[in-house]
């Protein structure tokens, strides 16, 4: 396999293991441990991979050995999907005037087969796709430093996606929660129309009802703190 391959296929397999509930916040992921998991001979691909993971916000570094999945909290999870709202929303904006019919007609691809995918159960690319939706429209923003903190903010939120999140935790009536491809085309044919403001209204909306879906979810601790959260900005 390939270097660049080889890496790629590391970097996603990490994700794929905390997305399965392998690890949890709060959990050491040590380069000899992954290494053995994923059955290779050197901890090298390994290491690019965490470093990857700990720069786009989804890994931290720990002062010894290995890196952590940073601790789920109430108040840290308000606070990134607030600020995906204000980032994300103006990063739609932006690409209403920015994106080419080139990064339109990819978008529209990206929404019908991250569809597909998820109607055939396919969850975790589901959740690759649903990234590369997002990463996409950052990219047609033409705002490099847009981008950089979307990438960010956008893998810190999936922590709680990937524990948290119906959308890929339910066995059962996974396509019943599967609720971001329509949403994804509304976006897209607000960029399309060249309607900034409902562009980033949508987007905001999205990034509200995928926050607020995901910790109905939650029974128990956590669940009052949102629900307090959002009668505030109501």
């Amino acid at each position: 396999m390939a270097r660049q391959n080889l890496e790629e296929f590391v970097y996603e397999s990490i994700i794929r293991l905390i997305h399965e509930n392998h690890f949890r916040p709060g959990d050491v992921l040590l380069e000899t441990e992954l290494a053995e998991m994923l059955e290779l001979k050197s901890r090298t691909p390994v290491r690019h991979a965490l470093g990857q993971l700990v720069a786009s916000g989804f890994l931290e570094k720990r002062k010894k050995k290995g890196c952590i999945i940073p601790p789920a909290t109430p108040e840290d999870a308000a606070q990134v999907f607030f600020a995906r709202e204000c980032i994300e929303g103006n990063i739609a904006f932006s690409a209403a005037f920015q994106a080419t019919d080139d990064h339109i007609a990819r978008l529209y691809e990206i929404a019908e087969i991250e569809a597909e995918t998820g109607r055939a159960g396919q969850k975790f690319d589901y959740s690759l796709l649903n990234r590369r939706f997002h990463e996409t429209i950052a990219k047609a923003c033409g705002n490099k430093y847009f981008k950089q903190y979307s990438d960010y903010l956008f893998w810190r939120s999936h922590v709680y996606v990937f524990l948290f999140g119906g959308y890929y935790t339910h066995d059962e009536n996974f396509v019943e929660h599967m609720l971001s491809p329509p949403q994804h085309i509304k976006i897209v044919e607000a960029i399309e129309k060249r309607d900034a403001e409902g562009a980033k209204q949508l987007m905001i909306d999205h990034i509200r009802f995928t926050f607020k879906k995901i910790f109905n979810l939650i029974k128990g601790n956590g669940d009052q703190p949102f629900t307090a959260y959002f009668k505030s900005r109501d």
